[in-house]
């Protein structure tokens, strides 16, 4: 597994349902796919396959969450 930064957090009222479902709708991932989720107040952190990582970063270039687009990325910091 690997983790995803997602620019949207707590204060734009993003849960973590709202998370899968973007991501599964966006990917092949199912949601048993995705692994743990972190949400912090302007960022969540998200685990997903590490060979599906880049698929799901393009996938969610255009998606929305919560109705704002959300920069997503690789975590900077994997060493958690």
């Amino acid at each position: 597994m690997t983790r995803l930064f997602v620019g949207a957090g707590r204060s734009a009222g993003v849960r973590p349902q709202d998370l899968v479902g973007a991501i599964a709708g966006e990917t092949r991932l199912s949601g048993r796919d995705i692994g743990a989720i972190e949400i912090a107040d302007r960022f969540s952190l998200v685990e997903v396959p590490e060979e599906a990582a880049d698929d799901v970063v393009r996938a969610m270039r255009g998606a929305n969450v919560k109705g704002r687009r959300a920069q997503v990325r690789r975590e900077r910091d994997q060493s958690r």
